[in-house]
């Protein structure tokens, strides 16, 4: 009998990859940790041009918590975890559009492996990015 990977299973072999990875782990690269919360700024906030609670575009509002909170350890020559995410196919190669379980949104979720990377505002960029994937990520470019 074959056993089948399900995608739960596949979305977190992806996160403990991530976290394996750790940003700050390639070699010449400075180490950065999650910043506590009482060390982030209350300044960095969703963008002023989006009405709270989306729609959100990938180039005005995703794009920018990514360059700002990912970009540090998920891009160049040496990715960590193998994952660019400075571009919007790198980015969607973790994400389903429409998918509230893609790996984008369960790694920046609260909880998520991710989400104490995100600077300032973590509730509100990890929000954007799970808006703009369930409401098909692929299509609000």
């Amino acid at each position: 009998m074959r056993r089948t990977v399900s995608a739960p299973i596949a979305t977190v072999a992806i996160a403990t990859a991530l976290l394996a990875a750790g940003c700050g782990g390639q070699s010449g690269g400075s180490s950065v940790s999650p910043a506590s919360p009482s060390a982030t700024s209350s300044t960095a906030s969703t963008p002023a041009s989006t009405p709270a609670g989306g729609p959100y575009a990938y180039v005005q509002d995703v794009k920018p918590v990514l360059s700002a909170d990912c970009t540090r350890c998920h891009s160049g020559s040496k990715p960590s975890a193998g994952l660019d995410l400075s571009t919007y196919t790198g980015v969607m190669r973790v994400v389903s559009a429409g998918n509230a379980n893609s790996t984008l949104v369960l790694v920046t979720r609260s909880g998520g492996l991710m989400y104490g990377y995100l600077s300032g505002d973590r509730a509100g960029k990890s929000e954007i990015i799970r808006q703009w994937v369930i409401g098909g990520a692929a299509e609000n470019r």
